[in-house]
C-alpha cells in the first residue's frame, strides 16, 4: 500500500487556491521536471507509511487468560437411613468478561486503522433499519476535512491505484458521488462546540435550531461518520470541556445509528498531546472506532505539519497520505459490517 494517487500532487496544489486562506498551508516546492512526484520524492516516505499502515491493519491486545472459576465439589458421607445430598460448594464468584481492550493512556501506541467493534456493527444495524443509507459516509470538521482536501479526490479520474491496491477501488465504487459532497457539518474554523451550536449551521440547508450535526445527519443520512476535531481547541482552553463536548457529539452521532470514526490529529498546540488522549477516551468509553492519524503522521516529514504555519496545519502530502488511510477506513468498515448477519 502506497499514497501515489497519479496527479495527486499537482491537483492538491490546484485545490490549494480554492481553500480559505486561513486554513491553506504554503504552497509546496515547484517541481521543475514538470513531474507531478518524482520517484525519488516519493519512494522513502511512502514506503514508510506503508510499512506502518501494514504493521498496525491487524494489531490486537494480547488475549487475557483468566483462571478458572469453579471447583469440585465436596463429597457427602451417606448415611445408613438417609440419602446425603451434598451441600453446595463456596467457589469464587462468576468471572466477568475481560476487557482486552487498549488503554487509552497507550493510544499513541494503537493502530492506525481501527478494530471495528461488535458494538460498532450493532450501531450500523440500527441506523439501516432507521433509514440510513448504507452507501452514505460524512464527516464533522473543520477546512482540513473540506472535499478538496479530504477525500474528495476518489469522486475524480485524476488517482489510481498500484499493483497490489487495486481492492480499494470496490470501496470507491461503492461511495461514488459522496466524496466530493459538502458535508454541512464541515465548516472553516469549525470546533467541538461550534459543531453543536445551530448558529454553524448552512442556512437554508438546515431547520432552525438545528446544529450542524444534526442538520448533516437528517440530510445526509449517513452509515459513517468521520469526527476530525480539535485542531481548534484554544491551547489554553480545558481538555475536559473538549472532551464533555465530544462526548455530546458522539452521543447524537450514535442516537442516529451512525457509526463515529473518531481521528487523533497531527498537531499538539496543546501540549501532552491533552486532545488526542481524551479522543481515545471516548472512542474507548463508547467502544467505537478510533482512526489514528497521529500514529501515521509520525512517518511524515515533519510529521505532516507545515512548519511555516503555527504548527496546526497539514502539509500538501499529509493531506494524500491522510486521504488514502481514510479510504482504507472506508474499506475496512465496509467489509466488515458485510460480514454481519
Amino acid at each position: 500500500m502506497v499514497f501515489r494517487e497519479k496527479g495527486f500532487f499537482a491537483l492538491l496544489m490546484l485545490f490549494m487556491l480554492t481553500v480559505l486562506a486561513a486554513c491553506a498551508p504554503a504552497p509546496a516546492q515547484a517541481e521543475t521536471s514538470g513531474s507531478p512526484l518524482r520517484p525519488s520524492d516519493e519512494g522513502p516516505v511512502q514506503t514508510a507509511v506503508a510499512s506502518a499502515v501494514a504493521a498496525t491493519f491487524t494489531a490486537a491486545a494480547a488475549p487475557v487468560t483468566s483462571a478458572p472459576t469453579t471447583q469440585p465439589g465436596d463429597t457427602a458421607t451417606p448415611t445408613p437411613a438417609v440419602t446425603a445430598t451434598p451441600a453446595p460448594t463456596a467457589g469464587p464468584p462468576p468471572t466477568a468478561t475481560p476487557d482486552v481492550r487498549p488503554d487509552p493512556a497507550t493510544w499513541a501506541s494503537w493502530p492506525i486503522l481501527p478494530t471495528v467493534s461488535a458494538r460498532a456493527v450493532e450501531i450500523y444495524r440500527q441506523g439501516l433499519a432507521s433509514g440510513n443509507d448504507p452507501r452514505s459516509f460524512s464527516t464533522i470538521g473543520d477546512c482540513q476535512s473540506e472535499n478538496n482536501v479530504f477525500l474528495g479526490i476518489y469522486d475524480t479520474n485524476r488517482y489510481f491505484f498500484a499493483k497490489g491496491d487495486e481492492y480499494l477501488q470496490e470501496t470507491v465504487d461503492y461511495y461514488k458521488g459522496v466524496f466530493g459532497r459538502q458535508s454541512l457539518s464541515v465548516r472553516d474554523g469549525l470546533s467541538a462546540p461550534s459543531a453543536l451550536s445551530p448558529t454553524w449551521s448552512y442556512t437554508g440547508k438546515c431547520e432552525a435550531n438545528e446544529n450542524p450535526v444534526q442538520c448533516d445527519l437528517r440530510v445526509h443520512k449517513p452509515a459513517v461518520m468521520f469526527i476530525n476535531l480539535g485542531t481548534n481547541w484554544r491551547a489554553d482552553a480545558s481538555t475536559d470541556s473538549y472532551e464533555k463536548y465530544l462526548r455530546q457529539i458522539v452521543e447524537l452521532v450514535i442516537a442516529n445509528g451512525t457509526v463515529p470514526v473518531l481521528s487523533t490529529k497531527a498537531d499538539n498546540v496543546e501540549g501532552g498531546n491533552r486532545i488526542n488522549q481524551a479522543t481515545a477516551r471516548v472512542a474507548h468509553d463508547y467502544d467505537v472506532p478510533l482512526w489514528n492519524f497521529w500514529a501515521l503522521a509520525q512517518f511524515l516529514p515533519d510529521h505532516g505539519l507545515d512548519k511555516t504555519r503555527e504548527d496546526v496545519y497539514l502539509t500538501v502530502e499529509a493531506w494524500d497520505a491522510r486521504s488514502y488511510s481514510a479510504l482504507e477506513v472506508l474499506d475496512k468498515l465496509r467489509q466488515e459490517f458485510a460480514k454481519a448477519p
